[in-house]
Formats: structure tokens, C-alpha cells, sequence
């Protein structure tokens, strides 16, 4: 009798020291998937970070994509010409601008002496308006300036297309993150990514609108008008000027 007893204590004693070490056991491959989780984790917010940076941009894919698109070129252009009447030159300017459906960022006038006209024309006006601005006066001086933006266009573009990927990204990973510090952590790189693309986009913004509207600076200054006498010393000196200088 007393054999049996001991043998059904010795068995209950082992089956509750297989159940402790399966419970123990349990929690070891619990607690090596959730540390593979949090660094799976760590891992893809760093991947993520890495799909969006520059370096993981192919500069000859850019510049292919840069020849086979249209250009995008900033066009600015600085005229200057002189005329008799500064009212009607400066009326016939605007007009000019209203006719190519642009329009005049700032005006600046020095009261019977000249005046100037910031000017913004689209793209596709720009060269027709110049010739008709010309027409206005006499021209003094012109200067053009041509900017091509095109392979940062398609740079900016490319990297936004990157972030908006990467942002939707996070977002699926702040869903499923269910710790403080992982939570803290994701939302600072959602944060960080979100500045980048209004960056971006605000680039991207000011260079569309430089591109589609081309700046004109366009200076009108009153002519001299000489009289009689004016023109007779004007004379004796161009024949005095002679005497010493044939060609310059």
C-alpha cells in the first residue's frame, strides 16, 4: 500500500514538473519573438528611411528621364529702352502684358524720368512679348537669362513619389505598434518624412510657376530732347570727336 501511494505521489510530482517547464519554455519562445519583433521593426523603419534617401536614386535613371522629357527652363529677361513720352510708353507696356494674359508683380516710378515694370508672361508669350516691348522705345540695353531646371524637377519629383510610399509605410507601421516606444519612435520618423515631402513640395511649387511664367524686368527712361542749338554743339562735337578718333 504504501508503494502505491509513493509512486502516485512520485507521478503527480512529474507531471507538474513537465508542466512548469513547458510554461517555461512557452515563455522563452515569447519572449524571442517579440525581441525578433521589435527588431524586425527597428530594421524596416531603417529600410524605410534608406528607400527615401538620395543615395538610393539612380543618377543615370534621372538623367535619362531628364533627356527624354521636355525641358523645363526658367527664362528671365532685363529691358531697358528710352522714349519721348513716359505716359504713353508705360500704358502701352501694360497693355502688351494684359494682351498676353500676364501679369505686373511691381511697379516703380521716378516722377518724369523713367519707370519700371516687374512683369510675369507665360512661357509661351515670353518671346512674342519681347518683341513687341521692344517696339515701345528705342532699346538702350537686353539681357536674357536662361536657367534649365529640368533634371531637378525630375530629381524632386521622383524623391516625392519615395516619401509618399514611405509615409504610407510608417502609417501601417504606427497601426500595428502597440508600445510606448516603439510608437514614439515611429511617429518621429512619420514626422521627419512628413517635413521633407512639404519641403518638396514647396520646391517643386515655386519651381512649376517660375517655369510657366517667364520674368521680364522692363525699364523706360524719358529721352533727351535737344533744340536747335542743342543739336548744332551736338554737331561740333560728333566733328571734333573725328579729328581724333576714326573707329573705336
Amino acid at each position: 500500500m504504501n508503494d502505491l501511494i509513493n509512486k502516485m505521489i512520485q507521478a503527480q510530482l512529474m507531471q507538474r514538473l513537465l508542466i512548469l517547464l513547458a510554461i517555461s519554455f512557452g515563455m522563452t519562445l515569447t519572449g524571442c519573438a517579440l525581441n525578433h519583433g521589435y527588431s524586425d521593426m527597428n530594421e524596416g523603419l531603417r529600410g524605410l528611411a534608406m528607400e527615401s534617401s538620395p543615395a538610393s536614386m539612380s543618377s543615370a535613371k534621372i538623367s535619362n528621364n531628364a533627356d527624354s522629357q521636355d525641358r523645363k527652363l526658367i527664362k528671365r529677361s532685363w529691358l531697358n529702352i528710352g522714349v519721348k513720352d513716359l505716359a504713353k510708353a508705360e500704358a502701352d507696356a501694360k497693355a502688351i502684358v494684359e494682351q498676353k494674359t500676364g501679369y505686373i508683380e511691381n511697379t516703380n516710378d521716378e516722377q518724369g524720368k523713367s519707370f519700371n515694370l516687374s512683369i510675369r508672361i507665360p512661357q509661351d508669350q515670353y518671346a512674342t512679348a519681347l518683341v513687341e516691348l521692344r517696339e515701345v522705345g528705342a532699346v538702350i540695353s537686353e539681357n536674357e537669362n536662361v536657367q534649365d531646371v529640368t533634371t531637378e524637377f525630375i530629381d524632386n519629383k521622383a524623391r516625392l513619389d519615395n516619401l509618399y510610399k514611405l509615409r504610407n509605410r510608417i502609417q501601417l507601421l504606427l497601426d500595428r505598434a502597440d508600445v510606448i516606444e516603439d510608437l514614439l519612435k515611429i511617429e518621429r520618423e512619420l514626422n521627419r518624412t512628413q517635413s521633407e515631402i512639404d519641403r518638396l513640395e514647396g520646391r517643386m511649387k515655386y519651381l512649376k510657376g517660375q517655369v510657366d511664367y517667364a520674368s521680364i524686368e522692363f525699364s523706360a527712361k524719358k529721352q533727351k530732347t535737344y533744340g536747335p542749338l542743342g543739336y548744332f554743339f551736338m554737331g561740333i562735337w560728333w566733328g571734333v570727336e573725328k579729328l581724333f578718333v576714326w573707329d573705336q
